[in-house]
């Protein structure tokens, strides 16, 4: 087993990256720069860029892996904004097409009789439970504790409730509240759940910052011939955003304010990355406009 490396000082860091064969422009921004971002992080966006022998390709910079993690930064900010109207739309579908079949019912989503695996909806209703205790100072839940003796309706429950929950309500849900949710996407349950786990694990992945330029996910969004005109998957970041058209509730808002910022973005960094390492094809802006 290999030992751990240890703590280098940034100054060290740099030099160790020039003998790599890394060009830097300017030691003191260079310095800035590694003092405030991980050096391990940084060193994802150059593994691309590296040999066999564990140095550099000839004229790989550290300016240009500055410029990839900029991009980064901007593509996330953007894709995050996406996923706030995702998920919020996917907590008032839930809980829409739950309390329309049972509308004298508002705790349906605590019922076991709505779930397929008895054990897996104990398991949600602890997390949810500890949810609501570690949100107890929320106006609107510290209302419905003293009012209501602590019971959320499920338009109330929602809110406090991530990405993970509704994929572990949807997903235990039997066939026919299944089947109801994904008719309002437009496609088949199996291909909804898979869109909802997808966008979970990329939700997390982009609030926890972690790197998107050149990230392999490892998952294939299950396709339906209603949404999927292109078909091709790259496990590439391209693949989720084809999803998030899927699911955004406003077309004319995605037509005319996320693909133009998507645009923008990579018009400007068009000089450092390259398309294919985010599974973008040429013609990416015909493919995510949604019709």
């Amino acid at each position: 087993m290999k030992d751990l490396k240890k703590h280098l000082q940034v100054s060290d860091q740099l030099d160790l990256l020039i003998s790599r064969g890394v060009l830097v422009n300017d030691r003191t921004l260079a310095e800035r720069w590694l003092s405030n971002a991980n050096y391990y992080r940084i060193s994802g966006y150059m593994y691309r860029y590296r040999t066999q022998s564990g140095s550099y390709q000839p004229g790989t910079s550290l300016e240009q892996i500055h410029a990839l993690y900029d991009f980064d930064r901007k593509l996330t900010r953007i894709l995050m904004f996406a996923l706030e109207d995702i998920e919020e739309t996917l907590k008032t579908r839930i809980s829409y097409t739950l309390t329309s079949a049972f509308p004298s019912e508002p705790l349906i989503y605590l019922q076991p009789s709505v779930y397929r695996d008895p054990n897996e909806f104990f398991k949600f209703q602890s997390r949810f439970l500890k949810a609501v205790n570690d949100n107890k100072n929320l106006p609107f839940v510290s209302h419905h504790i003293q009012e209501y003796n602590g019971q959320l309706p499920m338009w109330v429950a929602v809110e406090i409730m991530t990405m993970g929950n509704l994929h572990a309500i949807y997903r235990n849900l039997k066939a026919p509240y299944q089947k109801a949710l994904a008719r309002v996407y437009g496609t088949g349950p199996t291909q909804l759940l898979s869109w909802i786990q997808n966008l979970t694990y990329t939700r997390n992945h982009l609030a926890h910052y972690m790197r998107v330029y050149d990230f392999n996910f490892g998952r294939t969004p299950a396709q339906c011939t209603r949404h999927h005109i292109y078909k091709v998957t790259t496990n590439r970041i391209f693949d989720q955003i084809y999803l998030m058209s899927f699911m955004y509730s406003d077309p004319e808002e995605w037509n005319s304010y996320v693909l133009p910022e998507l645009k923008k973005l990579l018009a400007s960094y068009a000089a450092s990355i390259d398309l294919a390492a985010i599974g973008f094809p040429q013609n990416w802006e015909d493919i995510l406009t949604i019709r």
